[in-house]
C-alpha cells in the first residue's frame, strides 16, 4: 500500500459503485476504496463482487472496515479474507464514535501481531488526535498500520481546513511519529460534509480551502469519502487538482477504449470585474460550453443562470 499517488473514492454500500465509478472518471482518480467488513462483519459476496467489478474497469481496488465497540477482535476474520481476496491493501477505519476501549481491542491487536499479514497492507483511518476524545485506539493500532495514515479531514469537526489540516494533522506528526514508529505517510481523506450546526449545504467553493491547506503539504495521494454524498456540483473542482505525483507518473488506468489522452480543464478565478460575456469572448468559448461546465454554480445557488451575474472568487472553467 506504500507509494500511492492520485486520488481514491470511498464507497459506503455496495450499491454506491455505479456512482463511484463515474465520479472516479470524471475526477481522474484511479483507486476505490471499498466497504468490507463492519465491527465483526464480512461481507464475502460484495467484497469478492466489487474487487472484480473494480478491476475489470482499470481501477486499483482498496478495502476498509469500519472498527467499532462490538466484539473488534473478530475483525481479525474480515481483514484476513479481505486481503486474501487480493485487495492491494486495506483501510481500518475508526471514527470519533467508534472507539473500543483497551481491554477490548487488545485481542485484535494481539491477533494482528501473531498473524501473517504484511503490515505495509494496511493503513489506518482516524480523526486527527485532538479531535478524539480518546486516542488509546490510535496509539494500538498505528504500529501495526504501516501502509500509511489517512486523516479524516472532514468540515464537520467544525473547524476551519487551517486548524484541522495544518495544526490538527502535520503538526501532530511528531508525537505521532514516535507513536507509529516511524513518520508514517499522510493520505487525507476529505468529505463535504458542513457541520451540524449549518444549515446550508456543502458548495464548491466550500471545498476550496481544504484541497489548498492539503495541496501545501505536498500530498501524493488524497481521497473523498463517499461517492453518494460527493456532489456532482464538487466533481470539476477535484477534476482540477493534480496532485505532485500525477505530473510525473504514466497514467495508471486508460478511461476509454481509444486510448486517447483527454487534456486536463483549465480553471480561473472570477474576479469583480468579470461577466459571463467577457469570458465567453476573452477564452473563445461557445456560450454552450461555458454553461455546460460552470452551470452547476448558478444551480447549487438555486440561481438563474443570469450572464449578468457572476461572483468574484467563483472558479470558472474556461478550457
Amino acid at each position: 500500500m506504500e507509494g500511492l499517488c492520485g486520488k481514491g473514492i470511498w464507497l459506503a454500500h455496495s450499491y454506491d459503485i455505479q456512482r463511484a465509478v463515474e465520479m472516479a472518471t470524471k475526477i481522474d482518480a484511479a483507486y476505490l476504496l471499498i466497504k468490507t467488513g463492519h465491527g465483526p462483519y464480512f461481507f464475502p459476496e460484495s467484497a469478492r463482487l466489487l474487487l472484480q467489478r473494480a478491476r475489470s474497469l482499470g481501477f486499483h481496488p482498496l478495502a476498509w472496515i469500519q472498527l467499532t465497540p462490538k466484539a473488534p477482535q473478530e475483525a481479525l476474520v474480515a481483514i484476513e479474507r479481505t486481503l486474501q481476496l487480493g485487495y492491494e491493501g486495506l483501510v481500518l477505519f475508526l471514527d470519533s464514535q467508534g472507539l473500543a476501549p483497551a481491554d477490548t481491542l487488545a485481542p485484535l491487536v494481539a491477533s494482528l501481531e501473531k498473524a501473517d499479514i504484511p503490515l505495509s497492507r494496511l493503513a489506518l483511518a482516524t480523526p486527527p488526535p485532538e479531535m478524539l476524545p480518546d486516542r488509546t485506539a490510535l496509539e494500538m493500532l498505528a504500529p501495526l498500520c504501516r501502509g500509511g495514515w489517512m486523516p479524516l479531514c472532514f468540515p464537520s469537526w467544525g473547524k476551519p481546513a487551517e486548524v484541522v489540516i495544518d495544526k490538527g494533522v502535520y503538526q501532530a506528526l511528531s508525537d505521532l511519529s514516535l507513536t507509529w514508529g516511524t513518520t508514517p505517510e499522510v493520505y487525507p481523506v476529505l468529505a463535504p460534509l458542513p457541520p451540524a450546526s449549518r444549515e446550508t449545504p456543502f458548495l464548491p467553493e466550500d471545498l476550496i480551502p481544504w484541497l489548498e491547506s492539503m495541496l501545501r503539504h505536498g500530498v501524493d495521494f488524497f481521497s473523498v469519502f463517499h461517492a453518494d454524498i460527493a456532489e456532482k456540483a464538487l466533481w470539476p473542482i477535484l477534476a482540477s487538482t493534480v496532485l505532485p505525483c500525477q505530473s510525473q507518473a504514466v497514467p495508471l488506468t486508460q478511461r476509454n477504449d481509444t486510448g486517447v489522452v483527454v487534456p486536463q480543464p483549465v480553471y480561473i478565478s472570477a474576479s469583480a470585474s468579470d461577466t459571463v460575456w467577457g469570458l465567453i469572448n476573452r477564452h473563445s468559448m461557445k456560450r454552450e460550453i461555458f454553461w455546460e461546465w460552470n452551470g452547476h454554480l448558478w444551480d447549487s445557488r438555486g440561481l438563474p443562470r443570469d450572464p449578468d451575474y457572476l461572483q468574484a472568487g467563483w472558479r470558472i472553467r474556461v478550457k
